[in-house]
């Protein structure tokens, strides 16, 4: 799961290039790819969501295996690293509007988000196996969006019964 955040930030530039310079037809895709991906990245929200938690635990365990009280510890000071973590566990949950995921510019403020951060920490062991599995989520996505008539190049029918 730690994969999306690399796969996002390869993925999403040649999204947004074939989206605006390609033909019509590589439009479409580009674009509906585009929205699979951005719905993809709120897996990754959740999988930080669960990783804060079980560091919270973690910790609790410590303070509690050492004795230590929660005044004895310095005080919380946010830095640079949580601002980028809160903005990437926050923004991605509106890709789940319609509108917001259907355009761009979300996605490109979450991908400068990712290149301010670095790429030092992302893992490349068993490469071809993640590039694999995010193919495969990427496909299971983009069937749910089609199935869902979510995708940005189709209609949707209000009525429900005629």
């Amino acid at each position: 799961m730690a994969f999306i955040e690399p796969a996002f930030a390869f993925t999403v530039p040649f999204l947004l290039l074939f989206s605006w310079l390609g033909y019509r037809s590589y439009k479409r895709y580009a674009k509906a790819l585009l929205a699979a991906t951005n719905l993809i990245f709120i897996l990754y929200s959740i999988f930080l969501i669960k990783q804060l938690i079980d560091l919270a635990r973690l910790g609790q365990e410590l303070m509690r295996q050492t004795g230590i009280k929660p005044e004895d510890l310095p005080p919380f000071e946010p830095d640079a690293y949580f601002y980028r973590l809160t903005i990437l566990i926050l923004l991605p949950w509106l890709f789940l509007i319609r509108r917001v995921r259907n355009t761009p510019w979300l996605s490109i403020i979450i991908l400068i988000v990712i290149a301010a951060g670095g790429t030092g920490s992302w893992n490349y062991f068993d490469l071809i196996f993640k590039v694999l599995h995010y193919g495969s989520l990427l496909c299971a996505v983009y069937a749910l969006l089609w199935l869902l008539k979510e995708l940005p190049f189709q209609r949707r029918n209000r009525k429900l019964f005629k």
